[in-house]
C-alpha cells in the first residue's frame, strides 16, 4: 500500500424509486443508530444501518448538502460509499 490518500471518493444514494445522489464527496455524515457517523477518504470498509435523520456530505467543489431519510443502509468500500435508502418526499 502507498500510504497515499485519495482526497474524495464516490457517494450514491439510492431510493427504491430513483438515484438521488451520484458525486464525488470529501466528506459525509449519516444517521446511524448510534448517533451520527463521519465518514472520510480512506475510511475503513464499513457496513451499517442508518436511522431515520439527515445525510449531510460536501461535494468535491466544497458545496454542503443535505438529504432526509427515514433510514437505510450504508456500505464504505474501496473509495465508494452506497447507500440504499427511502427518503422523504419520494
Amino acid at each position: 500500500m502507498s500510504g497515499e490518500q485519495k482526497a474524495s471518493y464516490h457517494l450514491r444514494i439510492i431510493s427504491p424509486v430513483r438515484l438521488i445522489t451520484d458525486a464525488e464527496v470529501t466528506e459525509v455524515q449519516v444517521p446511524s443508530l448510534d448517533g451520527y457517523l463521519g465518514i472520510w477518504p480512506g475510511h475503513r470498509p464499513l457496513n451499517a444501518c442508518l436511522s431515520e435523520g439527515e445525510i449531510i456530505y460536501k461535494t468535491a467543489d466544497n458545496r454542503e448538502e443535505k438529504v432526509e431519510i427515514k433510514g437505510g443502509i450504508i456500505k464504505v468500500e474501496n473509495d465508494k460509499i452506497i447507500i440504499l435508502t427511502g427518503i422523504n418526499n419520494d
